[in-house]
């Protein structure tokens, strides 16, 4: 699916298109959480394009933390779509 499509599905779903999320702010840096080498940790491996939250769902009741969805748009070119406790930030928050 596009990025657009995921972000149609999500809305369509009942999550709310927003800027940040706790940590996580639309354009941060970021790697996956099983991304480990060094420079993973340092520069990160992408750019957090959207973020959607998804209010009061039943996720967000039984774990006690916001139900957050990320399209982030990974530097070869390519975009993820994973729940914000899979990345983490970069330690430099810089552009590629």
């Amino acid at each position: 699916m596009s990025p657009e499509e995921v972000a149609a599905d999500l809305t369509r779903r009942g999550s709310v298109d927003v800027q940040e999320s706790g940590r996580l702010t639309v354009g941060c840096r970021v790697r996956k959480a099983n991304q480990r080498w060094p420079e993973a940790f340092e520069r990160g491996t992408g750019v957090v394009d959207r973020i959607f939250h998804k209010p009061n769902s039943a996720w967000e009741q039984k774990y006690r933390r916001p139900d957050v969805e990320l399209i982030v748009k990974n530097d070869d070119g390519t975009h993820s779509y994973v729940a914000d406790y899979h990345v983490d930030l970069a330690y430099t928050q810089v552009t590629p």
